[in-house]
């Protein structure tokens, strides 16, 4: 781990034995400026993952056509984010997936101005340490009552609901940059949900 990275929540390297299912890069402005492309890059890559999903799974596993609406929900949720808190000189967004035995792994980099950074990890430890259903609710109140944005709503519903584990990377790449890593880790076992 580099000496300036920060992690939190369920974090996983990537051995060189995982080979990337799937990967791509994109540009926050692009997403931002024409908002269809992140429901139309999520549905995509639902598809595609689902479709790798054997039609006969061993009891025990979710079917592929129960797969495609939370892979879908899921990295829509991600993309969205991405275009939506992306700042500063870099607008990539880089994508990837492992598709493992019992599970997924999906991670997306984007990048922040330093200054949304305190206020992200504070909203991330929020997440991660609190029970989901209180948090849940409480987020659903206060967004209700002051239209916030950017509140975790997305990831409490995916953690309440669907029972993603969330990783988060911070790791400064330049004075006015700093790289976002988000993963998610979504179980293919039926009992996960």
């Amino acid at each position: 781990m580099d000496s300036n990275e920060q992690i939190f929540g369920h974090w996983e390297t990537p051995p060189a034995t995982w080979q990337s299912y799937n990967q791509m890069t994109l540009d926050a402005t692009h997403l931002s400026t024409h908002w269809r492309r992140c429901s139309l890059t999520s549905d995509f890559w639902a598809h595609y993952i689902a479709l790798s999903i054997p039609p006969d799974v061993p009891s025990g596993f979710l079917r592929r056509e129960d797969m495609t609406g939370m892979l879908s929900y899921l990295l829509n949720e991600l993309f969205e984010n991405t275009a939506k808190f992306s700042g500063g000189p870099i607008t990539t967004i880089t994508y990837q997936a492992w598709l493992l035995r019992e599970r997924i792994i999906f991670q997306i980099r984007n990048h922040i101005e330093p200054a949304a950074h305190p206020p992200f990890v504070r909203i991330i430890q929020e997440i991660l340490e609190g029970d989901p259903d209180e948090l849940y609710f409480q987020k659903l109140e206060a967004n209700a009552e002051m239209d916030e944005d950017g509140s975790g709503l997305g990831y409490l519903t995916l953690i309440k609901d669907y029972g993603v584990r969330f990783g988060f990377r911070f790791c400064p790449v330049q004075t006015e940059s700093i790289a976002v890593d988000v993963q998610a880790h979504l179980s293919i076992k039926e009992e996960r949900l």
